[in-house]
């Protein structure tokens, strides 16, 4: 096995990971599944959050002259849109750049994923059914929408997406999870195709060396035959040379 320059290598944990797995397309697809995962999990909770948002939006502001939201409600779903986007990227990137692109980019992924992490954290933190500030306990009444300060703690009439936050809070732990591995673990693609490529030259050079043996041992076969045979035929004139004589 042809050794690897761990130098080039990104990803805060891909050093340990044992070369056979890091070397085979299990562990690439791993990643870029993961990727995928990281960006469907993004999109389904945006979307289940902007449904409740809207809904918030329309019952508070049903009554009061200013209108807005929960600055709460407001950082979830900016953080989110922002996750769309850039696991939008990234999983674009993970399937058109050899090995995920240059080595500052691939950096540049590990510090994204960690801020990623925290966001995420936030988010699962916001959206928390014990005591969350946008959490699923977090439910409005009609008869309280001129005030986003009241709430009920329970499911209403007036608020029928009440449990939404729910799907939000179970997605951001997931997505935790999923930015995480992809801070610590990375491709080596192009450190795979060298190991092969070293490999494939050494079993090249094995197989030159081999043959040029073979073609040694075929060519001297000859010479050592027709050595003899000239010794045979020298020693034979002098046989008959004797006899002549």
């Amino acid at each position: 096995m042809a050794n690897t320059n761990r130098s080039n290598e990104t990803g805060l944990l891909t050093r340990w990971v044992p070369d056979r797995l890091k070397h085979s397309r299990l562990y690439r697809w791993f990643l870029r599944l993961t990727r995928v995962l990281q960006f469907l999990s993004s999109v389904i909770s945006l979307g289940i959050f902007s449904q409740r948002m809207y809904k918030v939006y329309r019952l508070v502001n049903s009554i009061k002259i200013r209108r807005g939201v929960n600055s709460a409600i407001g950082a979830v779903e900016g953080i989110l849109a922002a996750a769309v986007l850039y696991t939008l990227i990234t999983t674009v990137m993970a399937f058109l750049l050899k090995g995920g692109g240059p080595r500052w980019l691939r950096w540049l992924w590990v510090l994204f994923d960690i801020l990623f992490v925290g966001a995420f954290i936030a988010v699962a933190v916001i959206t928390s059914p014990n005591g969350g500030m946008a959490g699923p306990r977090h439910c409005y009444d009609d008869r309280d929408a001129a005030d986003a300060a009241n709430v009920t703690g329970e499911t209403t009439t007036g608020d029928d997406s009440c449990d939404l936050p729910w799907g939000t809070f179970i997605l951001a732990i997931v997505s935790t999870v999923f930015h995480a591995i992809t801070a610590a673990f990375h491709e080596v693609r192009d450190m795979y195709r060298k190991h092969h490529k070293a490999g494939s030259d050494e079993h090249a050079i094995a197989t030159h060396h081999q043959q040029m043996r073979h073609s040694d041992g075929v060519h001297h076969g000859p010479t050592v035959a027709n050595g003899h045979q000239q010794t045979h035929m020298g020693y034979s004139n002098g046989r008959h040379g004797t006899a002549r004589v």
